[in-house]
């Protein structure tokens, strides 16, 4: 009897355990900070460990310590990008205008098999390159029992079902900063890999032509290239919401993003050149065009040229998206998170933290280009901005 109270213990505590637990990430290497041997061009997403391509067409891994300038990070060959989390991330193309060039995949097995029925919060993070002519939706995650692929260079894989995407699935056009794919999966019981990349025909995909950013130096491929990092697939409770806390999306009062390149002499002063650019934005959003990371780049450069000086960034919003701050959650302080968000990126770009001040001027200050006869959605889009003043 003694022999068998000190087995049935033991055999409790294994099978406890080998339990999911729903804080445990079964996508083992999701930043893909484990990487065997040099990565020394590209096409070598094998160097990450447990991720393979999924097709012939291979896939791409960018790390922090290459000594190759095209497959480094934050810079490297299709632009720059500071990873979501550690110093590495891979990259793929979701979607070629004409299917011109082949789509990527990325592959990796789970740390044990999903159980039937269980949820799962599946989640990962892409950004646009800033050699993309072209932006999409339809960025998604597949789940499957088999690996799947080949290792011929198909022009792409398609499935219907097993997939997490964005639910609005709206086209992911952020060039500077992370978007957000997240959502739950049922299992089926079994699935053992997950799968990244379009999964959808190229007729039933949304796109966006992108226009280069000034500075950005090289020739534009006519695809959509996304960045990847941060992959994690989590086990669910029993009553647990998948919470992927999206910013919500606000009602589109207004599309459009005003966009002017300021005029600039040899004659300016540095604060006049900083004064005049400006960053615009579409309603509700903080997120950064590539138009505006030109103007981030130039406040920047004028900045190092003057390292004494202050820099105040004022927020701006509309009329319209001050009446839905009363309502609305996450419109408030809209025009202090366009500020914070834009010093967040100049921060990376090399101006001290403690050179800039944020000031929130709601909608108290319109812009100085609005004209007489200007409609109210382009009136619109001109406030709802950001504006930068330098002090010596």
């Amino acid at each position: 009897m003694k022999k068998l109270f000190t087995v049935i213990p033991l055999v409790a505590i294994s099978l406890f355990s080998f339990g999911q637990d729903e804080n445990e990430n079964l996508v083992e290497n999701g930043s893909f900070e484990s990487v065997k041997g040099k990565v020394r061009r590209l096409g070598q997403i094998e160097a990450a460990e447990g991720w393979t391509a999924a097709t012939g067409a291979g896939a791409d891994l960018f790390v922090g310590d290459s000594k190759m300038p095209d497959v480094m990070t934050p810079e490297n060959v299709m632009g720059t990008e500071e990873p979501k989390d550690g110093i590495n991330y891979a990259g793929i193309i979701s979607f070629s205008y004409g299917d011109k060039q082949e789509r990527n995949y990325i592959t990796t097995k789970f740390t044990e098999p999903l159980k039937k029925g269980e949820r799962y919060r599946v989640e990962f993070y892409c950004s646009l390159s800033d050699l993309s002519k072209y932006a999409t939706n339809k960025l998604a995650a597949h789940i499957s029992k088999k690996e799947p692929g080949s290792d011929e260079k198909l022009n792409s894989l398609v499935f219907e079902e097993n997939l997490v995407l964005h639910p609005k699935e709206e086209v992911f056009n952020g060039m500077f900063g992370w978007d957000k794919v997240c959502g739950e999966y049922v299992a089926k019981g079994g699935e053992k890999y997950l799968t990244i990349g379009n999964f959808t025909n190229t007729a039933d995909v949304k796109n966006e032509r992108i226009r280069k950013p000034q500075d950005v130096k090289g020739k534009q491929i006519i695809a959509a290239y996304y960045y990847i990092d941060e992959v994690s697939v989590r086990l669910l409770e029993e009553d647990e919401v998948c919470e992927c806390n999206y910013e919500k999306a606000p009602k589109q009062v207004s599309q459009l993003v005003f966009q002017t390149a300021p005029l600039i002499t040899n004659e300016m002063t540095s604060a006049e050149k900083v004064s005049a650019q400006n960053v615009y934005y579409a309603y509700g959003k903080s997120t950064v065009t590539p138009a505006g990371v030109s103007s981030l780049k130039a406040v920047v450069a004028e900045m190092k040229n003057n390292p004494s000086a202050k820099l105040i960034i004022t927020g701006h919003i509309d009329g319209t998206e001050l009446e839905a701050s009363t309502e609305e959650e996450e419109m408030k302080d809209l025009g202090k998170k366009r500020a914070e968000f834009a010093r967040t990126l100049l921060v990376s770009l090399g101006v001290p933290a403690n050179q800039i001040e944020i000031v929130d001027a709601k909608a108290n200050t319109e812009s100085s280009l609005i004209e007489e006869g200007d409609p109210d959605d382009l009136r619109m889009a001109k406030n709802r901005r950001i504006s930068f003043e330098m002090v010596q």
